[in-house]
Order: C-alpha cells, then sequence, then structure tokens
C-alpha cells in the first residue's frame, strides 16, 4: 500500500505489442541539414563495432560542420533498436529537439548535433542466409550475439587491415586475433603477441622497437624488437589503451613509414607487419580524454570488432562448459542441467 492509500494490486499489467522496428535488422543514417547534407551510413547488424559520428576522421560518419565535436556521438543496433550515446560533445545531442545524453530509438527518428540534422530511417536490408557456424578459430560461441561477428571475422582474416578488438576482460580478445592471422595471408609468417601491461615502463620501447647493444646500461647485445619479429606477419598490440602516450607517436610512425629505427642506432629498418590491437578500455572515451592520440587510433582502427560479454551471449555458458570440460579429461555429459543453467 503506496502512502496515498493505493496499491500496484489494482494497477493492470500491460504487454508492449509488437513493434516492428524490434524486427529490424538495418537502418539509414540520412544528413538533411547541415554542411554535409546528402551523406548518408547503413547501421545494420553486421557491423561489429557501434559506429561513431563526429569530425574526426576515425568516425565512420565524417561530418565538416565545425559546430560537430570531433567524436560527437555513437550508435550501435540492439535488439533491431539504435541505441545512441552522446560523447560528452560540446553542443550536444538532440533527438527529435529533446536533449540527451543515451536514448534507444525505433526508426524515423531525427537526431540534431550542432547545425546538423540526420534522420534515422529503417532500411529494408536484403536476405541473408542464417550463420551456423559455433566457432571462429578458437572462439566459440553459437549465440546470435556471436553468429553475427563471423561473417565480419571471416573478411577480416582474408584481409591485412589493421584491427581493433574490443571488449571486456575474458571475452577471447586474444583468441579472435590469433584466428585471424591463421585465416589469412600471413599465416605462414610469424605470430607475436606484445602486452602493453606485462612489460616494465621503462622497458616498453625497447620491447617494441629494439636496441642497439650499448644503448642503454645492461644493453649487452643488439636485440630485436616485437615489431622486427613480427616482419611478414601479424603482431597482437594487446591492451594498447595502456601504451603511455609518450610511446603512441613513435607507434604511429612505424605503421606510418612502415621503417623504424632500433633505441641507440642509425640505421632504419624496413617491417612489414599486419597490427591487430586488443582492448578492454574504451577508445573513444581514452581519445576524448586525452589519453589516446586520435590520429593512432585512426591508423589502428581501420576496422574495429566488439566482442560481447558472456551475459549478453545466451547459450554459449553450456557451450563453453562443455568444451573446457573435454579439454580438462572431463565427460561433458557429466555435467548436470542444473549446473548449466
Amino acid at each position: 500500500m503506496d502512502d496515498d492509500g493505493f496499491s500496484d494490486l489494482e494497477t493492470a499489467a500491460y504487454s508492449r505489442p509488437e513493434q516492428t522496428a524490434l524486427a529490424r535488422k538495418a537502418f539509414l543514417l540520412r544528413v538533411v541539414q547541415g554542411p554535409d547534407v546528402g551523406r548518408t551510413l547503413t547501421l545494420s547488424s553486421e557491423r561489429g563495432h557501434r559506429i561513431l559520428v563526429g569530425k574526426s576522421p576515425a568516425c565512420d560518419l565524417v561530418l565538416v560542420d565545425p559546430t560537430v565535436s570531433r567524436r560527437h556521438l555513437a550508435l550501435s543496433l540492439d535488439g533491431g533498436r539504435v541505441s545512441v550515446s552522446d560523447l560528452g560533445s560540446l553542443n550536444k545531442v538532440f533527438v527529435n529537439g529533446v536533449c540527451i545524453r543515451e536514448a534507444e530509438l525505433a526508426g524515423s527518428e531525427t537526431i540534431r548535433i550542432g547545425a546538423t540534422e540526420i534522420v534515422i530511417e529503417p532500411y529494408a536490408a536484403g536476405p541473408q542466409a542464417k550463420e551456423t557456424a559455433t566457432s571462429f578459430g578458437a572462439l566459440l560461441g553459437k549465440s546470435d550475439a556471436m553468429r553475427r561477428l563471423y561473417p565480419l571475422c571471416r573478411k577480416l582474416a582474408a584481409a591485412s587491415v589493421p584491427v581493433v578488438i574490443e571488449g571486456e576482460t575474458g571475452t577471447g580478445k586474444e583468441q579472435l586475433a590469433e584466428a585471424l592471422h591463421a585465416g589469412g595471408p600471413r599465416a605462414s609468417g610469424p605470430y607475436v603477441v606484445f602486452d602493453c601491461t606485462a612489460v616494465a615502463p621503462s622497458l616498453l620501447e625497447s620491447e617494441l622497437f629494439g636496441h642497439e647493444r650499448g644503448a642503454f646500461t645492461g644493453a649487452l647485445a643488439a636485440r630485436r624488437g616485437v615489431l622486427e619479429r613480427a616482419h611478414g606477419g601479424t603482431l597482437l598490440v594487446d591492451e594498447i589503451g595502456d601504451l603511455p602516450l609518450e610511446l603512441q607517436p613513435k607507434l604511429l610512425r612505424v605503421l606510418e613509414r612502415g621503417e623504424l629505427t632500433r633505441i641507440g642506432g642509425e640505421r632504419t629498418v624496413r617491417v612489414d607487419v599486419r597490427i591487430l590491437a586488443a582492448t578492454r578500455r574504451d577508445l573513444d572515451h581514452e581519445v576524448v580524454r586525452g589519453r589516446f592520440r586520435d590520429d593512432l587510433f585512426h591508423r589502428v582502427a581501420v576496422t574495429r570488432i566488439e566482442l560481447p560479454p558472456l551475459r549478453a551471449r545466451h547459450g554459449d555458458v553450456e557451450l563453453l562448459a562443455r568444451h573446457f570440460a573435454s579439454k580438462l579429461g572431463v565427460d561433458p555429459a557429466s555435467l548436470s542441467n542444473d549446473l548449466l543453467a
């Protein structure tokens, strides 16, 4: 009984009628006002990450409107609806005239950022074959959240472009990186992992770029860094969001020029490396806060893929439990339904 004398028991339950938006697989973003009028971008379930809108060249929808922030807003497809988030922009985000920080859209809304207006239109994507795979390399999952990523994973494996793999700790970022290497044209080359959190800060530069003999106290012999050791193959920079700010421009120069100079050296060394970067951090926010360089992000995030947490992967707990039981020599059939529930 509430203070006003009424009880919630008198309130009838309301079941929201099914809406067509819930079945939507794609939306079209169309700029209808501002300097970029006419520009469009498709937001579909095939994308492995949320899309960014802003002036930064790292954004998916790049605008020239001077009143738009470099990273103004992010959009993602969630359950057939569009989730919109303001990324700390100066001039805010308005949906149908209402200022929002986060919102969920069903389609046909108008988003205003600065002097730009963007209409979210339901988009009729063509029929797609149902994904039946339950794994990609060592990355396991039969949930819809994982299966929607596999077509993109296969495309990324066949390419040599840099990829940023995002996700919480334990989502399988390193397994995906190794699978991308093994399934691609560089599979016969080396696969090297460099964890930014596992190396003392004073040794990070040497580990990345290598050093010559006598470059510093204790450098008794010349040593190749991970970039050289990965020549002709793939380098996974794990937890790239933890790379110190002062080293980021040095890594950027290597990615731009394909060459490096060891610490204490004068000779330029050519390197041909595919960069995969993994992070548990939100790099978009790290860039906004000045802790990660926008130009480096633009260089490594040619493509992004975001792995969902286990709590969003309905049905994968059983699959993973049986897999690990088998690896440990336990009969998967011995796992009870109550245990797996």
